[in-house]
This record gives C-alpha cells, structure tokens and sequence, in this order.
C-alpha cells in the first residue's frame, strides 16, 4: 500500500495499455493521406498545364489556318493575273501572226505584179539574142507533204511574129545524205512522161504541175535548160535557189 507524505501534493496515476498495432494504423493512414493530396494536387497542376498547353496549340493551329487561307488567297489572285497575262500575250502573239500575214500576203502580190510587169515588158519590148525568147517566170509553192507545184512561163518578144519550137529541160538539184543528187522532173512528177518538155508557142506558153521529192533528198535549186528545135535558135540555161512561195 503506498504511503501518503504529509504535506506534498499527490498526483492521480492512470495505467494506458500498450496498443502498437493501432499505432502503426495510424501511422500508415497519415502516409495515404499525404500521398494522395501531393498526387491530387499533380494531378490538377497537370490538369491545368495540360489545358494551358491545349489553349495554346488550339490558338497557333488556328493562327495557321488563317495563314492558310491568306496564302491561298494570294495564290487565286496570282493565278487570275497569271492567266489575264498568258491571254494577253495570246492576243498579242495572234495580232502579231496576223500582222505577218498580212504582210507576206502583200509581199506575194508585190512579186506577182513584178512577174507580171516583167512578163508583159518581154513580150512588147524586143529582146536581143536568143530569138526574143526567155525566161518571163518561174516559181515553186507548197502542195503538201513534200509536194509541191512549179510554174514556168517562156515568153518570146511581140516584135516576133513567128511560131517558136523547142523544148525545155527541168532539172531538181540537191543532197542525199550529203552527197549531191539530181533528178529530171519525170522522176518527180507523174505528170510528165519524157526529160524534155515541148516548147510551141508564138508568145507565151505556161508550163505547170506537181513534183513529189522523195524521202531524205534535200532540194537546192532548179535547173532550166531551153532548146530551140532549130539548128541556129535559142539556148538558154537558168538556175535558180529552191525558193518555195508561200500558198
């Protein structure tokens, strides 16, 4: 039994059992809790950068779509004006080929009132030498795929009344495979049977056909050999270039 001291203050002892399991209950429970308001809160910071980041992402693709649409729009227009530019120069490029062929058709008349000038001049005016006779035109003009039709007019001087015979001899000169080659005109022209061609006029006679030029001959020029049929009559050899006219 204990024993009380006079004059000292007592205390009231209380005996606590000894619980280490509950202890360690609580101590654990504290833990959670702890760990899951610092994941609470990650998680909602998380939140709010992954909106922030979202935001931003959402303002920059819709930034680049206006620019898009700006782009675009600057495309359309260039390609209007691309287009307005391409008709003009077509317009131009058409103005332009009218023009010359105007112009070439004006340049063909020129030289057709020239032969004619010139034709109409050999016949009134007197020629010397070679009986009167010569050479009043000759030419060559596309038909086709390398087809083409020749005219020739031998004229003789008005001042000469008398009848001229003869015959002429249409020669085609140029290259094949860079080696010269020649061809009478019956080679090139089913039209005409025989390598001299008769001459029997008292003015003038027009000489005209086609000639087809066979695959990979080149043509430089024409040869024109005219021949009187009389003993003391015109001879008359011309060359000409292979100058086509424009049909």
């Amino acid at each position: 039994m204990a024993r009380k001291v006079k004059g000292s203050k007592q205390y009231r002892m209380k005996v606590v059992p000894h619980r280490p399991i509950l202890h360690g209950v609580f101590s654990v429970l504290g833990v959670a809790l702890l760990v899951l308001s610092t994941s609470a809160g990650a998680y909602f910071a998380g939140q709010y950068q992954l909106s922030k980041n979202l935001d931003d992402k959402t303002r920059a693709h819709a930034k680049a779509l206006d620019e898009v649409d700006r782009l675009r729009a600057e495309i359309e227009a260039l390609r209007v004006r691309a287009a307005t530019a391409e008709q003009s120069v077509a317009i131009g490029e058409q103005a332009s080929e009218s023009v010359r062929g105007e112009l070439v058709a004006k340049e063909n008349q020129i030289a057709e009132l020239r032969q004619e000038i010139s034709f109409y001049r050999g016949i009134m005016a007197p020629s010397e030498g070679s009986d009167g006779v010569s050479i009043g035109r000759f030419s060559i003009s596309e038909a086709g795929e390398r087809r083409y039709q020749y005219k020739l007019l031998v004229q003789q001087s008005a001042a000469r009344h008398q009848v001229v015979t003869g015959a002429v001899r249409f020669t085609i000169v140029g290259q094949v495979d860079g080696e010269p080659r020649r061809y009478a005109l019956a080679d090139l022209s089913s039209q005409v049977e025989s390598e001299s061609i008769p001459l029997r006029f008292k003015y003038f006679q027009n000489i005209e056909g086609e000639l087809q030029l066979p695959e990979g001959f080149v043509p430089e020029g024409v040869e024109l050999s005219l021949k009187s049929s009389k003993r003391k009559g015109f001879n008359i050899d011309q060359r000409y270039g292979w100058l086509v006219q424009q049909s």
